[in-house]
């Protein structure tokens, strides 16, 4: 069985998907997402979540807590499912 291909087989090309390749490996394609989370200290409800070199800072809500300067984790949670 051949290697499943993975995000370094991934191509540089514009608008290119290795998923319309025809030749496609027996052992199929891997995606590997590397997210990192945290809770900020002494920030009340705030987390912090990076992946890659990106940075999403969400809060909760005054009456649970938090100071409500960012989306909720549950408000991420339903735009993600738009995207």
């Amino acid at each position: 069985m051949t290697k499943p291909l993975g995000n370094e087989d991934l191509s540089d090309k514009v608008g290119e998907r290795v998923i319309d390749k025809p030749e496609l490996p027996a052992g199929g394609i891997t995606n590997e997402n590397d997210v990192y989370t945290e809770v900020v200290s002494g920030e009340m409800q705030l987390k912090r979540g990076t992946a890659g070199k990106f940075q999403v800072l969400c809060d909760e809500p005054a009456r649970i807590g938090g100071t409500d300067k960012y989306p909720s984790p549950m408000a991420y949670l339903a735009m993600s499912i738009g995207f």
